[in-house]
């Protein structure tokens, strides 16, 4: 007898009698069961990847000394996220090279979300100014939350009773006023009082500017005769015009505050400077989604909540919020319009 071609062909034939004896029906159901768990995985789709939360107390970081306007926003999210049990945090100051020491701790906790910093635009301008090699690309970018007004303040006893009185004065000669714009040199404070220098033709490169630890130092030196002039979130100047301690000379917001109704702007003034405080917060690198996802929730929530509304009225700020995927496309926008404009006051570090 021929060996048989087809076994000789397929060995896999070559099965225990015992199987070759199931009936044909069987393994049709076999198959018409694997076929339909298949499909059901198919229309479930990818696995998705776990939900994130805190397993401890979120170190919520600042950049500015106790009192500024960075440090006000932050214990004002931490009273409100404690207050609907929202998130476990603590609140924690940070405080050096206009915010590179915060920022850098931050960058260093790599992927851990239990750490996040409230930021300005000392993030962009700091590695442009050569001051740090440190981007917001070397963390993870989480949601913008608002922007508040910067204000230029004097004392109540300064000879400099208007905005107009003010930029008289840079006309005549830059540097016969000292000015702080909180903690950090080319920051948007900064920009605002360069710009009105440049408004009205002298040279932005000859401010005497002074910084401090951040807006609430400020305004002690201002209070106290050791500076002229303060640029800073309005913040920290709201209260001392309310005890009548201090004169707001103007904002630089595009139109007045509920804060500061008899506050006028710059451009009503005639000088046409623009400059707002935006605030952002920063993660780790290295976050994954679902932590990104995680804090994009809390700070949605918490945007809508009444206490964070009444802060925002309280201090001028205009409500704004932006997850985290717009957020880093603000900034981005952001550093560059910060690179042009400290290439023209000649802020911007060579190869920048």
């Amino acid at each position: 007898m021929q060996p048989d071609s087809c076994m000789s062909r397929h060995p896999m034939r070559a099965v225990p009698e015992a199987l070759r004896q199931v009936p044909r029906s069987i393994n049709r159901l076999a198959v018409l069961a694997a076929g339909t768990l298949l499909g059901f995985a198919l229309a479930a789709g990818p696995v998705q990847a776990q939900p994130w939360k805190p397993s401890r107390t979120v170190e919520l970081v600042v950049l500015a000394s106790p009192g500024g306007g960075n440090d006000k926003a932050a214990r004002a999210l931490q009273k409100i996220w404690a207050d609907n049990k929202i998130v476990d945090a603590v609140v924690t100051n940070r405080v050096g090279g206009g915010g590179t020491l915060a920022y850098t701790y931050v960058s260093q906790k790599t992927g851990d979300a239990h750490y996040i910093a409230i930021a300005q635009a000392g993030i962009l301008t700091n590695q442009l100014a050569g001051r740090t090699n440190l981007t917001y690309n070397d963390l993870t970018v989480l949601p913008y939350i608002g922007t508040e007004p910067v204000s230029l303040a004097v004392r109540t006893e300064s000879p400099i009773k208007t905005l107009k009185d003010f930029a008289d004065r840079l006309r005549k000669d830059p540097a016969s006023l000292t000015i702080s714009p909180g903690s950090t040199l080319a920051s948007t404070n900064h920009f605002v009082v360069a710009l009105l220098a440049r408004a009205v033709g002298a040279d932005p490169r000859r401010l005497r500017m002074v910084t401090f630890g951040g807006g609430a130092e400020a305004a002690t030196n201002v209070l106290g005769g050791h500076i002229d002039a303060m640029v800073n979130a309005s913040n920290n100047a709201v209260p001392h015009m309310q005890s009548g301690k201090m004169r707001i000379l103007g904002i630089s917001s595009p139109k007045r505050t509920a804060s500061m109704p008899d506050v006028p702007t710059f451009r009503e003034m005639g000088f046409d400077v623009i400059q707002d405080s935006w605030y952002v917060f920063l993660g780790p690198r290295a976050m994954t989604q679902p932590q990104i996802d995680f804090w994009d929730d809390v700070f949605a929530r918490t945007m809508k909540t009444p206490e964070w509304k009444k802060f925002v009225a309280d201090n001028g700020w205009d409500y704004g919020f932006m997850p985290s995927r717009e957020t880093a496309a603000f900034l981005k926008k952001e550093h560059e319009e910060a690179r042009s404009i400290m290439s023209d006051l000649g802020a911007l570090k060579a190869g920048q």
